[in-house]
């Protein structure tokens, strides 16, 4: 089994409008709303695929309520603790006639210290029957980012292998404990080493120094550019190109949940490239995050065109 843990959960609200104009109003028709936040679209996706999963994090009031009732009815396993503070909303807005999007983020909940705490012993009595954990997400406070780290390093002490896709300081806190997986995208790491990263040369050059840290496995997620992953000593690039796509939000996280179902079936890195960006560009043909079709998924594996990269020398 999978834990994904996600401290800042959400409701996902899609809306599609007309061309939005300054000062007007506009009438929208809401096209889906689901449970949201980076593990939790994971551990959906991990879910379609077939993997046994728990999702664990924080939620909070009537929205938190009805976002663990909407998980059962997906199906997927969950584990959340119900804290004072609400669950937020996210918006997307769709519009019609340009087919612009646009994405609203409210800040994370706040978690109290005797939440933190309840949560950090949860997580603990679950690792016993895991194989993997991901924790995925930012951390709105320091103390969630510190807490962040001490259960990647408590799950590794005890075997586990960790995954970390995140971004701030719940990265750095988390690349402090040495997950055995970050994914990361250019942005993230960009933000990380403080500096550009815009050609390829500069992006192996950062995965280089994650590896150096004590990182295994690197995966550097580009978008249309495709997936660089390594471990230190093999570097691949996937990719794949995609017609007709409908949709970006959440591609990361179907390909976080691709690459970790590879890792657990013990594909090789060829494998696990091929698993990750099959998922990502199956998230590309529905709307929402991590509604992938596995069907899809296998056929797009065979489809990823898979080549090493020479890691510059100097």
């Amino acid at each position: 089994m999978i834990l994904t843990i996600t401290l800042h959960p959400a409701l996902d609200k899609i809306v599609r409008t007309p061309r939005l104009r300054p000062n007007d109003s506009a009438r929208v028709n809401i096209v889906m709303e689901y449970g949201g936040g980076k593990g939790n679209n994971v551990a959906r996706a991990l879910h379609r695929l077939g993997v046994p999963v728990l999702a664990m994090g924080f939620q909070g009031g009537h929205i938190g309520e009805t976002l663990i009732q909407r998980f059962a009815e997906e199906g997927i396993r969950t584990d959340f603790l119900m804290c004072r503070a609400p669950t937020r909303t996210s918006l997307m807005i769709i519009e019609e006639e340009t087919g612009h999007t646009y994405s609203f983020y409210e800040p994370g909940q706040v978690v109290e210290a005797d939440e933190r705490e309840r949560f950090r012993n949860r997580v603990l009595n679950r690792l016993s029957s895991a194989k993997m954990v991901l924790f995925c997400g930012t951390a709105r406070t320091p103390e969630l980012a510190a807490l962040n780290s001490e259960l990647i390093h408590a799950a590794q002490q005890r075997g586990l292998r960790c995954g970390l896709d995140s971004s701030g300081l719940a990265l750095r806190e988390g690349i402090r404990a040495r997950p055995y997986l970050v994914k990361v995208n250019r942005e993230e790491l960009s933000e990380f080493f403080d500096r550009s990263l815009d050609d390829l040369p500069a992006q192996l050059m950062a995965m280089h120094e994650l590896n150096r840290m004590g990182i295994s496995l690197i995966a550097l997620s580009r978008g249309a550019e495709g997936l660089l992953i390594t471990d230190g000593k093999v570097w691949l690039e996937g990719r794949l190109s995609m017609d007709g796509v409908i949709n970006v939000m959440g591609c990361g996280d179907s390909l976080l949940a691709g690459v970790a179902s590879a890792i657990l079936e013990g594909l090789d890195l060829e494998g696990i490239v091929r698993r990750g960006v099959a998922c990502g560009a199956a998230n590309t043909q529905v709307i929402g995050s991590g509604f992938i079709d596995p069907a899809l998924v296998r056929q797009l594996e065979h489809r990823v065109a898979v080549q090493a990269v020479h890691f510059p020398s100097s």
